[in-house]
C-alpha cells in the first residue's frame, strides 16, 4: 500500500513540477542512450533522421507522458 501512496505522490509531483519533470526526463534518456551505446556501438544513423540524443530524449518523454496520462 505504502508503494501505491509513494507512485501516486510521485505522478502527481511531476504533473505539477516542470523541473522535475525535466530531471526525470534526462535520467530517463541517458539511460536509453547509453544502453544503445552498449548494445549497438557501430550504429550508424541516416541524414534527415533524429540523432541519438534527439532520439532518446523523444522516447523518454514519450514514457513520461504514458506515465502520468497527459
Amino acid at each position: 500500500m505504502i508503494t501505491k501512496l509513494a507512485v501516486r505522490w510521485l505522478t502527481w509531483q511531476l504533473r505539477k513540477d516542470k523541473g522535475f519533470w525535466m530531471s526525470y526526463q534526462a535520467s530517463i534518456a541517458m539511460v536509453i542512450h547509453d544502453n544503445i551505446e552498449r548494445y549497438f556501438p557501430l550504429k550508424t544513423y541516416p541524414p534527415g533522421k533524429p540523432t541519438l540524443s534527439e532520439f532518446c530524449n523523444i522516447c523518454a518523454n514519450d514514457f513520461m507522458k504514458l506515465w502520468t496520462k497527459i
